[in-house]
């Protein structure tokens, strides 16, 4: 059996197989008890019969002479036919039969002091012996016999029919328990169908989820649900190769043509020679950034984000990087405004890449001589914020959902011709973010800037759960 269930079998069978040997187990426990009920009960009524009728006969010896002399046959025939199948044998204090019930001739009865079964050809009775001297003045012995043949060959016969109809219940068990089980994991069966009939190409396809609430149900919503975010993460990859590709045919595309012009102008025109250089020079490093921005995402999506985490001065982080941008952006006011003092446990690389993504985002699309807000402060003992707003054309409506997908570009008014950027920085952003169990908000009107909000965990709260 148990062989059977290591094999290589369909889980109809092994469940069916499993209850079916439960329920013969099950039916063999209870065939059983009833049979001993039964056995007991009749047991105790033979010798509840056997017991009454001996009192009866000895409480008789009381008022009786000698009770050898007086049993005759016909007398025992007498008492025999009152008392249901009970018959009589009188001995003398020698072992010979003085008097006894026809139907006890030439019978070996055995003598003894308690209930004794023997048999008789094929008869079954059981006998008990009285010495009559303890009773009366006489002395000899009173045998009382019971036929138990009818009582045998019933309990006999119930053997046959329990044990025929636990096999009949076993066997409807088994059929009854294979259908039963197989409608039952008919589920299962069109989750295994439509599996096999699902390919990459062909991800809208769900199952048909009806029926009780019960496992089944669950699993049916279970893999709808994991079809879903399958289906949601292979258009996100679709696209990211896409946008991918894109972005990677115009340097290819513009190093291509300056390549070309080398070839044909390069050699005669120092100006142009130049001029390619500088190009190629230019897109090589555009396209080396963009390789390294998409390895950081993709490190990211596979939760394999490095880190080199201390308890750093996240205010003196800021300072450093709005510094690093004074140098380069002198027509842009750049402001802090500091509310509280806060130490974060983290990784300082990453949170400086956040902070120019961001500074670098507010001063592409801030006017000239405008100016750029950064505020920090505590939200309460264990969260702390920190904001950037510029002045800025803001983001529409409509472009609100999607500013931290990758490769996303906003309209043309939030685009700057001479500093195009990947569409990725805001992606790292919310990526670096969310590692330390962080979110951004954005705040944006028309007309009015834009305001990118970042909640992290104060210090050691922010490791990743």
């Amino acid at each position: 059996m148990f062989d059977f269930f290591n094999k290589k079998s369909k889980i109809s069978w092994k469940i069916t197989i499993l209850y079916a040997f439960m329920f013969m187990m099950l039916i063999f426990l209870i065939n059983l008890s009833i049979y001993f009920f039964l056995s007991s009960f009749i047991d105790d009524n033979i010798k509840k019969s056997i017991n009454n009728t001996t009192e009866l006969v000895l409480s008789q010896f009381s008022r009786i002479g000698d009770p050898v002399n007086f049993f005759d046959t016909d007398l025992l025939q007498q008492i025999s036919r009152s008392e249901e199948n009970i018959f009589f044998r009188v001995l003398d204090k020698d072992g010979k039969v003085n008097a006894q019930s026809k139907y006890l001739e030439e019978m070996d009865i055995p003598i003894g002091v308690e209930i004794e079964e023997f048999r008789s050809g094929s008869k079954i009775l059981v006998v008990k012996t009285i010495p009559m001297n303890n009773f009366v003045f006489s002395r000899g012995y009173l045998q009382v016999v019971r036929d138990i043949t009818f009582e045998k060959n019933f309990l006999d016969f119930l053997i046959i029919v329990l044990t025929i109809a636990a096999g009949i219940g076993a066997l409807i068990s088994v059929f009854l328990g294979y259908f039963t089980t197989k409608k039952m994991l008919s589920p299962i069966n069109k989750v295994t169908e439509t599996a096999r009939e699902i390919s990459s190409s062909d991800l809208g396809r769900r199952l048909e989820v009806s029926g009780p609430d019960d496992e089944l149900k669950k699993l049916a919503l279970t893999f709808n649900s994991m079809l879903d975010r399958l289906e949601k993460s292979f258009k996100r990859q679709k696209q990211f190769v896409s946008d991918a590709s894109h972005e990677l045919r115009t340097p290819i595309s513009v190093i291509k043509g300056y390549v070309d012009l080398l070839d044909r102008w390069g050699k005669e025109k120092e100006d142009v020679r130049d001029e390619a250089i500088e190009a190629i020079k230019k897109e090589t490093v555009n396209m080396k950034q963009l390789m390294e921005n998409l390895l950081l995402l993709a490190r990211g999506d596979d939760s394999e984000l490095k880190k080199e985490e201390e308890l750093f001065n996240f205010n003196e982080l800021i300072k450093e990087i709005i510094k690093e941008f004074e140098l380069m952006e002198k027509n842009i006011k750049l402001k802090f405004i500091e509310e509280a003092e806060i130490k974060f446990f983290g990784d300082q690389n990453l949170f400086k890449q956040l902070l120019r993504i961001f500074l670098d985002n507010a001063i592409k699309f801030t006017s000239q001589k405008g100016e750029i807000e950064i505020r920090i402060d505590k939200i309460d003992t264990n969260d702390f914020y920190f904001s950037i707003a510029d002045d800025g054309p803001g983001i529409s409506t409509e472009d609100l959902p999607f500013v931290f997908d990758r490769f996303y570009q906003a309209d043309k008014s939030r685009t700057r011709k001479d500093n195009e950027g990947s569409g990725l920085g805001l992606a790292i952003a919310q990526q670096i973010v969310e590692s330390y169990n962080g979110d951004i908000d954005v705040e944006s009107e028309i007309g009015k800037g834009t305001k990118f909000i970042v909640h992290l965990p104060a210090a050691k709260n922010n490791k990743r759960r």
